[in-house]
């Protein structure tokens, strides 16, 4: 399905498909290798560069005259020093003369390059869904991801259409104080405005203010509703249907290291990879103390997240576990 979406490119023909083809071939033998072996030490490298060739397909796709023969993975690692590994930076690498991947990556994602300088590892983990809740186990923080239900209505006759987020009662009274830190804390966008459920107490309902007019098909105006709503909402893709679990991360003082949910998974990975060629011992030491969990079930999930996500940018559309292969 992946290699679909190359032959459907507009402009991307000749030696530019070959390439973007050659990428994904890539990926997905650096995937097969990562996810078959049996040894953590050699997981990250591999992983990483089955993400960076995806991440070069899609480059190559969206900008098929980009030269990247002598492409730069556009970030760098910087130790801390002792044993220490949560201290440790990680920088974005700008250059004048090579394509830089991952400033290339955030721009044709995200539309601008990156806000942030550099970024530690403690400010990555808990950005990242898969292993949240062992993040919090050894950290001993609360939680920073709350699942919500989206829901969209539309009045026909008054030719309006409103998305509605649902949260569970609970989990939001034990991480936040009141809903307006939710609002705030979750950055959604435009106004919100919190509502009755009308069907149970157990939930939080948050209903957007401002409405759309649909004259035509309402179901076109609740996907453009959704799709602003969409930076505000990680999630991880499930074999079941609907196949998508949302959430909103919840943070106050990240700023312009709060990333997005791709990036984070893509510069953790660039990390644990450079860990591991160079200071193997260290990455032993990570898996060992108590980040060890998070670390494994990272392994295990984020690369598969990753892959379904670069899938869903190339081909246009939201992308299941049965309808891709690498």
């Amino acid at each position: 399905m992946l290699n679909e979406a190359v032959y459907r490119a507009k402009g991307c023909k000749g030696k530019n498909r070959e390439e973007a083809l050659a990428y994904i071939e890539q990926a997905e033998e650096y995937f097969n290798a990562g996810t078959e072996g049996k040894r953590p030490a050699v997981k990250p490298v591999l992983l990483y560069y089955s993400m960076l060739n995806l991440a070069k397909c899609l480059i190559k796709v969206r900008e098929p005259t980009l030269d990247m023969a002598q492409a730069r993975h556009g970030l760098t690692a910087r130790h801390s020093g002792g044993w220490a590994i949560l201290g440790d930076r990680i920088s974005v690498k700008g250059s004048t003369i090579y394509v830089n991947i991952f400033e290339q990556l955030m721009q044709k994602l995200e539309g601008v390059g990156p806000r942030f300088g550099e970024i530690a590892v403690r400010e990555l983990l808990p950005q990242i869904v898969p292993g949240h809740r062992l993040w919090t186990y050894a950290c001993q923080k609360n939680e920073k991801f709350l699942a919500v239900g989206v829901e969209s209505f539309v009045n026909a006759q008054k030719q309006r259409a409103w998305l509605r987020l649902k949260f569970d009662r609970g989990e939001v009274s034990s991480i936040l104080a009141s809903v307006e830190r939710l609002i705030r804390d979750a950055h959604l966008p435009g106004k919100w405005r919190h509502v009755s459920d009308g069907k149970s107490q157990e939930s939080i309902v948050l209903e957007q203010m401002k409405t759309v007019n649909c004259h035509h098909r309402p179901t076109d105006y609740v996907q453009d509703l959704f799709q602003q709503l969409r930076p505000a909402l990680w999630y991880t893709v499930t074999s079941s249907k609907p196949h998508r679990a949302y959430y909103v991360f919840i943070d106050h003082h990240l700023g312009p290291k709060r990333l997005p949910q791709w990036a984070a998974m893509y510069i953790l990975f660039y990390y644990l990879s450079d860990l591991t060629r160079y200071r193997p011992a260290l990455f032993d030491r990570f898996v060992a103390i108590k980040y060890g969990p998070q670390i494994e079930n990272v392994l295990d999930e984020c690369p598969r997240q990753f892959l379904y996500m670069m899938a869903s940018e190339l081909l246009k559309r939201d992308v299941a576990p049965a309808g891709i292969a690498v």
